[in-house]
């Protein structure tokens, strides 16, 4: 028959040990009391036959034999009280060991089924209670992880409901005759559907990266060409929030070891991201040189830096976190789905670069990300 509780195997196992224990623990004390009762007849044999009495043997009679066996059975007796009692013992002490072994199983059978509210109190401070800890530190980042979740639908609901109904509102406005389908108002479309756009491809990329199908085609790149374009295309926008925008690319900049799609995705992302913190009169630069170190260059530093209202210490620690959105600055509505910067972090590490920001609140952002040069590559 096969055991399945833990506790029940583990008092098993102790009343084996113990069993064994007592076991032989008796054998070696009948052994020695029967050799040595043998030899305490045979001592006072001899001094019997030195005073003129009989043989040694006639010393084991009846009561001899009595004797020993009224040892032997006392010895069987404490030895079967001496297994009862550990078994006992082990039993007792085998479910207080397991009991937060059967609340943990309970509170994970619960998670399994979608109940992240149960929390297990750790009794102890050993292993069983690390395990506690770990336990309770999961469900937490799973409940909080869920949150961001629900969060992040309604987000993206609203994110992409917007630009969907100024497509839709002005292309009836069109064909009703009371909207003019003039350049700028076909130009305002463009940049809404460029917005569906990035938020689609931030989603695509961020499945992938969960899934770990996340694929590179990494290859020699000119940074500074493709940091030019983006900058270029960017500059409509810019004009229009009256926003200067300038860029500084060193000049005869090593190539980089890119995917040229993905990196690009990280710079739009990261202009989008300046643009939507800043207001009219500031100012976004993009830089592209390479990283100072020792000896030859081995990776490229890109830069966007903007003049905005920064980031609060609170949020800092949280940027780049999966769907985090951290406070919104004063009169600007609540843009982004919280994964802009998230994709950012996880294809710059795809490519073997890291990413950071430094950041003072009413004194603008700088985000950094590092690509390796192809010397290094």
């Amino acid at each position: 028959m096969r055991i399945n509780k833990l506790w029940l195997k583990m008092a098993l196992i102790s009343a084996v040990a113990a069993v064994a224990g007592v076991l032989i623990a008796t054998l070696l004390i009948r052994n020695s009391t029967t050799a040595d009762f043998s030899s305490y007849l045979e001592h006072v044999g001899r001094m019997n036959q030195m005073m003129g009495g009989g043989d040694a043997s006639e010393m084991m009679g009846p009561s001899e034999t009595a004797f020993l066996n009224s040892v032997h059975n006392s010895l069987w007796i404490a030895g079967g009280i001496a297994v009862a009692i550990a078994a006992l013992i082990a039993l007792i002490f085998s479910r207080q060991i397991t009991a937060p072994l059967r609340r943990l199983s309970v509170a994970a059978s619960r998670v399994a089924r979608g109940d992240l509210s149960p929390r297990v109190t750790p009794g102890s401070t050993d292993e069983v209670g690390t395990l506690t800890n770990t336990f309770n530190g999961m469900v937490e980042s799973l409940e909080k992880n869920q949150e961001m979740r629900r969060k992040l639908m309604g987000d993206l609901a609203h994110e992409m409901g917007t630009p969907l109904a100024v497509i839709q509102s002005n292309l009836e406005g069109m064909l009703d005759g009371v909207v003019e389908p003039s350049a700028t108002n076909i130009s305002s479309l463009h940049q809404e559907s460029l917005l569906l756009s990035r938020l689609v491809k931030d989603l695509r990329t961020l499945s992938q990266v969960e899934a770990g199908k996340l694929n590179l085609s990494p290859a020699p790149g000119d940074v500074g060409a493709l940091v030019s374009s983006i900058v270029m295309a960017t500059e409509p926008e810019a004009r229009k929030k009256n926003v200067s925008l300038s860029m500084q690319v060193q000049p005869d900049l090593p190539k980089a070891m890119m995917d040229s799609d993905r990196v690009s995705q990280v710079v739009v992302n990261l202009l989008s991201n300046a643009l939507r913190y800043t207001s009219e009169g500031d100012a976004i630069k993009v830089a592209a040189a390479t990283e100072k170190g020792s000896g030859l260059p081995q990776h490229l530093l890109v830069s966007v830096s903007d003049t905005g209202q920064g980031i609060s210490e609170e949020d800092l620690p949280h940027v780049f976190d999966r769907y985090y959105q951290g406070s919104q600055p004063k009169g600007k509505r609540s843009t982004g789905s919280g994964i802009g910067l998230t994709v950012v972090k996880e294809l710059v590490e795809a490519h073997k670069g890291k990413v950071w920001v430094e950041s003072a609140p009413g004194k603008g952002s700088t985000f950094f990300f590092t690509l390796p040069a192809v010397s290094a590559a």
